[in-house]
């Protein structure tokens, strides 16, 4: 079971992490790749995105709406994100997306996607 801030996740669709360097890059004119200067100025950063389904009556589908957005309140602090896949410890992390929709067809499934990012507060 995945959670958010303790707020359990529900049916997880897909799970993807990305960690990316931001290296600055500079290629070297007239010169092969093996040459260009690479510097490492800003660290790491890890980016997940979360798809799922909260599945459940409209009260269900509104908790889950409000526990999101209530993280997401413009004033953020880091929350603890508890992946379902194993060997993954608990990050923090703040919510850069998060947007959800119900389609008229299952009013009883409401799909949703996060945009976590790893980090703490400066």
């Amino acid at each position: 079971m995945a959670t958010l801030n303790g707020t359990d996740l529900g049916d997880i669709q897909t799970e993807s992490q990305t960690k990316n360097g931001q290296l600055f890059q500079m290629p070297l004119p007239t010169q092969d790749s093996s040459t260009a200067i690479l510097y490492d100025f800003f660290g790491m950063m890890r980016t997940i995105t979360i798809t799922g389904i909260i599945t459940g009556v409209d009260a269900t589908q509104v908790t889950f709406i409000d526990a999101m957005e209530a993280i997401a309140n413009g004033a953020q602090t880091g929350v603890t994100f508890v992946s379902s896949k194993t060997g993954f410890a608990n990050k923090t992390v703040y919510i850069d997306t998060f947007e959800w929709t119900v389609n008229k067809a299952d009013v009883r499934k409401l799909h949703y996607t996060l945009t976590l990012i790893e980090g703490a507060t400066s």
